[in-house]
């Protein structure tokens, strides 16, 4: 994937960088911008859903034209940017909206396109992207603005290269007679992609997971009312043959997306063992209960998995696709169905993560189509899928079965070595240390935010206590393209100072979790900073992690950076009176006693960032620690150096 950037974003700073792009590139004279996307089809078709949006296929002086139309109307606009995509190209994406009116905002997106000018490639590295109110010297601002912009260049189409596929639909365009007039303004008018080009539009990115469901029933739509469709019941439904200039056109598309967003499934190397391949799968979230070849047993629909019938090598991964081009169409629907079904008991209903399995099944089904599969299996899945989409097998009974029969074993907590001072230390704190506990309606009906805490009071004085309270949250995207974020706090403060702190922020409900407490840390990303409830936060912690369309594991650019806050607690030691108990002692205490972690194995990046500083000799390899006494006792030193 590339990172876009933007170029500008307002209407008068992208109109001198259009007007530099036509400045002595003149254009091949061209008729009218071409519309694409859902709204076209809602042209041709009006059963077709209500599309979202207006794309466009447009020269830069057809945009530029564009911009004038809105301002010369009632119009303005919402917002407006124009974006570069280094490699891909430039679009320039917003609102428009009528002063007078109540309607909603016209969404456009302009896809700008030239035979001049290779937009794809900037010469200038210009950074334009300054906040607009950012202060600056009046005489100066408006010269350094225009200076900025017309440093920004693009390369001239110098030799004989294959066209732009957006070039391409342009000029394939400019016979059609048929036309729609953009709202808001007039004369303004846009040629209407046929159908069989909006086909393969939809065709260019359907292997990417973003809007699948949408993209994948308005692909099969227009097969069908283009009649690709139309095949035999007892034959798979397969690729359409297309015009020439379209295939083109089509292959073209589908390199240029790869660019922008990454190639789906480009990670899957087939060419391994079964176990190799599945312990590389993204199974983040999934804790192994039986083997992913045993679920097939369970699923199959004859004496044996289908799978089994197409390997040369039943160690490999990978199936033969002339032994499956031998089977019968519905043992090929069979065989795909059977590999969702055991990607929906994985990943979806034995974790608990979801108790629908039609759901389930259906978000199992679009990883065959986008990322867990690739080649002639992924094409097949895709081509196919109205008929793969109804699930016939009772997958929730099954998951119910494996859960009981297969409970996950629990992991042996760390045991924390300690010396004879340190474990004397404790021994004489523990019998003075009480349990707190928050019942499940205290709790909210978020099951993924964990509450446990305990209350130390003072050996030598009775009426003291201190109060440690961990919190611990994990939010999860597990749709097609999964997303997770967990987070963790710890607070130790005097007992006294939670009830004050907790009648001033009880009425807090700024949250989209259930925090009683409202005690739990809070990360922004807009300015990298916790959020600051507290003065009390001994430790809070945030992960994070992403897809972008790839699989989960260790190793690929998956993990966001780990944010770690760490505070002395030597203050809220002191306070109980207790000989020898530094706040290092209390906190290492704390993380004993209530052997916090985080769930569905978020501590993966943060044990992996540990042991790679144990290597690099900045943490002691010995004695073992709590794993977050490692990053508290690291951050905090840090601080200090």
């Amino acid at each position: 994937m590339i990172k876009p950037r933007i170029l500008a974003n307002n209407y008068k700073k992208i109109s001198i960088i259009l007007n530099n792009i036509n400045k002595n590139k003149i254009n091949t004279p061209l008729a009218d911008p071409v519309l694409i996307g859902s709204r076209a089809a809602k042209w041709h078709v009006s059963s077709f859903r209500e599309p979202n949006d207006w794309d466009l296929i447009a020269t830069p002086l057809q945009t530029t034209l564009f911009i004038n139309k809105v301002k010369e109307s009632r119009a303005i606009f919402n917002n407006i940017n124009l974006i570069h995509y280094p490699g891909g190209g430039l679009k320039l994406v917003g609102e428009c909206i009528e002063l007078s009116t109540s309607e909603k905002p016209i969404s456009f997106d302009i896809e700008l396109v030239s035979d001049k000018v290779d937009l794809r490639n900037m010469k200038s590295n210009v950074n334009l992207n300054k906040e607009e109110n950012v202060k600056e010297d009046v005489n100066n601002s408006k010269d350094n603005i225009q200076d900025d912009i017309n440093k920004i260049e693009y390369e001239k189409f110098n030799d004989i290269r294959p066209k732009l596929s957006s070039l391409m639909i342009l000029e394939m365009c400019q016979n059609i007679k048929d036309k729609i007039m953009f709202p808001l303004m007039s004369n303004f008018l846009c040629i209407v992609a046929p159908l069989k080009i909006l086909e393969a539009l939809k065709t260019s990115h359907i292997n990417w997971p973003a809007d699948f469901h949408k993209n994948i029933a308005d692909l099969h739509l227009l097969r069908i009312l283009l009649d690709y469709n139309k095949v035999s019941t007892i034959q798979p439904l397969c690729s359409p043959q297309r015009d020439e200039p379209i295939e083109l056109m089509l292959k073209t598309r589908i390199k240029e997306t790869e660019i922008i967003q990454g190639k789906p499934g480009a990670h899957i190397n087939l060419n391994m063992s079964n176990e190799d391949f599945l312990e590389n799968e993204d199974n983040l979230f999934v804790q192994k209960r039986v083997p992913h070849d045993d679920l097939h047993e369970l699923v199959k629909y004859g004496d044996h998995p289908i799978y089994q019938g197409l390997k040369d090598d039943q160690s490999k991964a990978w199936i033969k696709k002339s032994l499956f081009e031998k089977l019968d169409y519905q043992t090929k629907l069979n065989c795909v169905k059977e590999e969702a079904m055991v990607i929906a008991l994985e990943r979806y209903l034995i974790p608990m993560i979801s108790e629908n399995q039609e759901t389930s099944y259906n978000l199992a089904l679009i990883r065959i189509c986008t990322t867990l599969t690739k080649g002639w299996f992924r094409q097949f899945a895709i081509d196919n899928y109205p008929q793969l989409i109804n699930l016939d097998k009772d997958l929730l009974s099954i998951a119910r079965d494996v859960i009981k029969k297969f409970p996950i074993k629990l992991k042996k907590p760390v045991l924390l070595i300690l010396d004879p001072e340190t474990q004397a230390i404790f021994d004489s704190i523990r019998p003075y240390t009480e349990t707190l506990s928050f019942s499940n309606k205290f709790l909210g009906y978020d099951p993924d935010f964990n509450i446990t805490g305990v209350k130390i009071t003072s050996p030598v004085n009775g009426n003291i206590s201190v109060t440690a309270i961990i919190t611990t949250l994990c939010e999860y995207n597990f749709s097609c393209n999964p997303s997770a974020s967990w987070s963790a706090s710890v607070v130790i403060l005097p007992s006294k100072d939670l009830k004050i702190f907790l009648s001033k922020n009880n009425k807090n409900e700024d949250r989209n979790y259930k925090d009683p407490l409202v005690i739990h840390t809070y990360y922004y990303n807009y300015n990298e900073l916790f959020s600051d409830l507290t003065s009390k936060y001994i430790f809070s912690l945030r992960i994070k992690a992403n897809t972008s369309g790839s699989s989960w594991g260790v190793g690929e650019d998956i993990w966001k950076p780990i944010y770690i806050k760490a505070k002395s607690a030597d203050d809220v030691a002191s306070i109980l009176e207790i000989p020898g108990l530094t706040g290092d002692l209390l906190f290492k205490y704390v993380l004993d006693f209530l052997n916090p972690t985080l769930t569905c194995n978020g501590e993966t990046p943060l044990k992996h960032w540990v042991n790679e500083l144990k290597s690099e000799g900045a943490i002691p390899i010995e004695p073992e620690q709590h794993l977050w006494y490692h990053a508290w006792n690291y951050e905090l030193k840090s601080l200090f150096m």
